[in-house]
Formats: structure tokens, C-alpha cells, sequence
């Protein structure tokens, strides 16, 4: 399609119960030029029947089903390769955008900054009912969020638009991450283009047991160290933030396993 500008990239897998709400989200957007991507890996559940509905109600989505499941890395580089936009924004199908204007804002913020290739937002985090239980609050300016990135990811990953030809520029998702694939690509995007968050909350990120098993996050916090690692010389107070991850990660698993 000639000169659409967003394609909306959601990877899903059994989540049916959650996905009306997210789609829902898209459609309440002010911003209306866009597509949405769906990667579905293998969902047993009823996901296929929701995505035909709205297809038939003509709004502009494209669904690829993985019989054979893929990597979640694999799954978002499908996404991207399916997309034609000149800007992609993700949303994990758990999640729910919660600002209307969020797509038109950061449109208008890469529109207007050429130097910048990645805009997110604020966070509200919500449980498995939609009941908001606390709040992230990143970094806005590019100095401050190189400043801290090392230390915590500035980026929700549901929360960000960014140049669909500048993430292909640096190779997209890295295949041989299966947790921290978004926080690798951010840094990778920041050793050449600028990076920034809205001052506004515009993501509902939803913590469930579905993505917060010990075993995840074990991974996670290994996966993060190994990431500060590779780009310890791009950016500042490395080992400040290595110091500070080493530690979450031996107080975690003494918790965990009452060593």
C-alpha cells in the first residue's frame, strides 16, 4: 500500500483473552494510516476466529499463523519483513495502548526529528483484570536516557514507534536472543541515531503469569548482563550498572531458592 506510515507489529501465542482488548486499542487510535501484523504462534485457542472477524469488518490486517512455531526474535523479524510502513510500533498482543493520541504524537515526533529513529513512552502496569498496579517512568531526553540505559531499559517495548529502515539497517532482532531481543536492538539503534520518550503514559503493560515465571526472569537478568557487556564501551557507567544487575541477580536467586 502507497505511503502507509504505520504497521503495527504484534507477536501472540494463546492469548485470545487478551487480544480484543489490545486490538481494541489500535482502533481507538486518532492516527488512522495504518496496518497491523499479526505473527501467531501456533494458538490453540480461538485467536484465529477473533483476527478473521475483524478482517471481515474491513479493517487493514494481515495474519500469519506458524504451524511450525517460531523464535520469538524469528516472529518479530517476520513481522517486520511483512511490513510496508515507514514507521513500525510494536504491541505485544497482552498489552493495551492507553493514550489515543499515542501513534499521532510519535509521528509527528520522527516526522519532525530525522536525527532520532526510536520514540517510546511512559507505562502504566496493570495485572491479568486490567487493575493498574503501579506505574514505569523512563528517561525523555536522548542524553538521559543514554545516561541511563545501561542501568534499567528506557524503552517498554509495546510503547515504541521507530523507522522501519533503520532497525533493518542493524539487522533487526538478534535470532539468538529469546528474552532482552527489544533491549539489544535499542542499543544497537542508539550507537548510531538518537532515542526518546513522550513525557505521556501510553502503554498498559499487563503482568500475569504468563510472563513473569522465575525461570524467565532468571534468563532475563542473565541475558541483560551479557547485553551491558557487549556495549559497555557505547555507553556510560558500565560498570556501575554491572555492579548494580550482578547484585539483583545473586539477591533474586537467594530469595528464590532460600540458599
Amino acid at each position: 500500500m502507497e505511503n502507509l506510515k504505520v504497521s503495527i507489529n504484534i507477536i501472540t501465542k494463546d492469548r485470545a483473552g487478551f487480544l480484543k482488548e489490545a486490538l481494541a486499542s489500535v482502533l481507538n487510535q486518532s492516527f488512522k494510516n495504518w496496518e497491523i501484523v499479526i505473527v501467531d504462534n501456533n494458538s490453540k485457542d480461538n485467536t484465529k476466529e477473533i483476527v478473521k472477524n475483524y478482517v471481515e469488518k474491513g479493517f487493514n490486517i494481515k495474519y500469519f499463523f506458524q504451524k511450525d512455531e517460531l523464535g520469538i526474535s524469528e516472529s518479530r523479524n517476520l513481522a517486520l519483513k511483512e511490513s510496508v510502513g515507514e514507521y513500525v510500533a510494536v504491541l505485544d498482543s497482552d498489552d493495551i495502548w492507553c493514550d489515543e493520541k499515542k501513534l499521532e504524537n510519535q509521528v509527528n515526533f520522527l516526522e519532525n526529528n530525522s536525527t532520532y529513529t526510536l520514540i517510546g513512552g511512559n507505562v502504566i502496569l496493570i495485572d491479568e483484570n486490567s487493575k493498574e498496579i503501579g506505574k514505569i517512568k523512563n528517561e525523555i531526553t536522548n542524553n538521559k536516557v543514554r545516561s541511563k540505559i545501561l542501568f534499567k531499559n528506557q524503552f517498554s517495548h509495546s510503547s515504541v514507534l521507530f523507522r522501519k529502515k533503520e532497525i533493518l539497517d542493524v539487522g533487526g532482532y538478534d535470532k539468538g536472543l529469546k528474552i532482552g531481543e527489544d533491549y539489544d536492538l535499542w542499543l544497537r539503534l542508539g550507537l548510531k541515531w538518537k532515542m526518546a520518550n513522550l513525557f505521556e503514559e501510553v502503554l498498559k503493560y499487563r503482568i500475569h503469569v504468563g510472563n513473569i515465571t522465575s525461570q524467565k526472569r532468571f534468563i532475563a537478568m542473565n541475558n541483560n548482563i551479557k547485553i551491558i557487556k557487549k556495549y559497555k564501551k557505547q555507553y556510560p557507567h558500565f560498570y556501575l550498572a554491572y555492579i548494580r544487575r550482578v547484585l539483583r541477580y545473586a539477591i533474586y536467586r537467594l530469595a528464590t531458592f532460600k540458599i
